[in-house]
């Protein structure tokens, strides 16, 4: 894999033994004493946290979110078939995550919604499918993947609605796109604030904030949070990219920040990757 899904993966198994604990200063404290990066989930810690979901119990140090299990099975096909379709990557989801799949961990909302809609319609029963229309990261796996394969963001797009019909992500693959581009003539951070011409004019607020302002935890406290719908993930993941200077100081930073930071990391990963080198033991943490 070329560095765009290998900074994503190792950056999302990275934050994994934290994520989904929704208690920035808790995390903040532990960092103080102990290294967040690569841990195993400890149910004590999250009970402690008081507000987190223990999502993946039984993950090991290494393993990745759906998210990321997702961006890996979606490689492997579309490697194998550039012509893979949006119906072929439903049933390549479904495969691993329905009962008696191979897929061992949490499945979210657009999954479940995914293996309802196939059972009502296999077993025939006489119920209105659910229009999936999910607004967390999961519509950014396909740009990710299309983007380590040199495949269009016309069949990342035809991919993701399988899961979204939200116009923003098709808007960001472009705004990203342009990113990348940017990227090898100009700083990280020069290159977030010209990216915010081509980003979704909803967020033009909201990602000028996240690189002016100094303070990020002031940021987060007072435009977004650190849960899952792109609304919030972007503009912080934008944060976190302007308040670092390294791949391995985002990861860090976005694993103490906590809430969606496993997937929230695929994107800093990718991005990250491009001009700063991932640290060498931290490759040898991820599970192919």
């Amino acid at each position: 894999m070329k560095n765009y899904l290998e900074g994503a993966l190792i950056a999302n198994a990275a934050a994994m033994g934290f994520n989904w604990i929704y208690n920035m200063p808790y995390l903040e404290r532990l960092a103080k004493t102990e290294d967040l990066v690569f841990q195993k989930a400890d149910p004590e810690k999250y009970k402690r946290a008081r507000k987190g979901v223990l999502a993946y119990p039984f993950a090991e140090i290494g393993d990745v979110s759906l998210q990321g299990e997702i961006a890996k099975w979606l490689y492997a096909a579309l490697k194998e078939n550039p012509e893979l379709t949006k119906e072929d990557y439903e049933n390549l989801v479904y495969d691993q995550i329905k009962p008696g799949g191979a897929y061992r961990g949490w499945v979210e909302s657009f999954g479940k919604q995914l293996i309802y809609n196939r059972f009502i319609k296999d077993l025939e029963i006489d119920a209105k499918p659910i229009t999936i229309q999910d607004d967390q990261l999961v519509g950014f796996v396909p740009y990710l993947v299309t983007k380590e394969l040199g495949l269009s963001n016309e069949k990342a797009w035809e991919l993701a609605q399988a899961f979204t019909d939200i116009d923003d992500f098709k808007a960001f693959y472009e705004t990203f796109d342009r990113l990348f581009d940017d990227l090898k003539s100009m700083s990280i951070k020069d290159a977030l604030q010209k990216s915010i011409n081509y980003a979704p004019k909803q967020y033009g607020f909201k990602l000028t904030m996240a690189l002016s302002m100094d303070d990020i935890k002031s940021f987060i406290l007072q435009l977004v949070n650190t849960s899952c719908p792109i609304k919030y993930t972007i503009p912080l993941t934008y944060a976190i990219l302007a308040h670092t200077s390294s791949y391995e100081e985002a990861v860090r930073l976005n694993t103490q920040i906590g809430g969606a930071s496993s997937d929230r990391a695929m994107l800093i990963g990718a991005i990250y990757s491009q001009v700063s080198e991932i640290p060498n033991n931290w490759k040898n943490h991820l599970k192919t």
